[in-house]
């Protein structure tokens, strides 16, 4: 009861660190920060590779992200946005610095949008490349959030 207790306290507190409330617009930090987040409050990261020039990562914004009940597990988790465009500024996770658009490669980004799940270790969870309409997207952070919760358990039975 005690673990569960922790893992809503802490989901709570780190939605309101990234995003204020679910009625709010997605606040998406850089990578290191969304990272540093999740680390820190275990709980999934998402990252968000775009483009400027991509009419499928607009819609995604406009339709997806818009959605209340989208914005509410949005709420949940922390956001990163990467720009495949951006081979200059330069983000340090660890001992590595790569650009955003070195960042997106590695993760294993193959087009935009492209949604990257994450865990609080920073290992992948769950990828889609492509348009996703809001009953699309809640599937992919739903898995992420119950991973993580049951890791979290796993770990406070030791």
């Amino acid at each position: 009861m005690r673990t569960w207790f922790r893992v809503l306290l802490t989901v709570g507190v780190v939605g309101l660190a990234t995003v204020g409330s679910a009625q709010d617009p997605p606040v998406w930090r850089t990578l290191p920060e969304a990272l540093a987040i999740a680390g820190a409050s275990e709980v999934p990261a998402l990252v968000y590779v775009q483009a400027a020039w991509c009419g499928p990562c607009r819609q995604l914004e406009r339709e997806t992200f818009a959605d209340p009940d989208v914005q509410a597990r949005l709420a949940q988790v922390a956001l990163a946005r990467l720009t495949v465009d951006d081979r200059d500024r330069q983000l340090r996770v660890g001992p590595y610095r790569l650009s955003e658009a070195e960042w997106a490669e590695r993760l294993g980004a193959v087009g935009t949008p492209t949604l990257i799940a994450l865990a609080p270790d920073g290992s992948v969870l769950g990828r889609h490349t492509g348009f996703l309409p809001p009953d699309g997207i809640l599937p992919l952070l739903d898995a992420a959030l119950a991973d993580v919760a049951r890791t979290d358990l796993r770990s406070s039975d030791r």
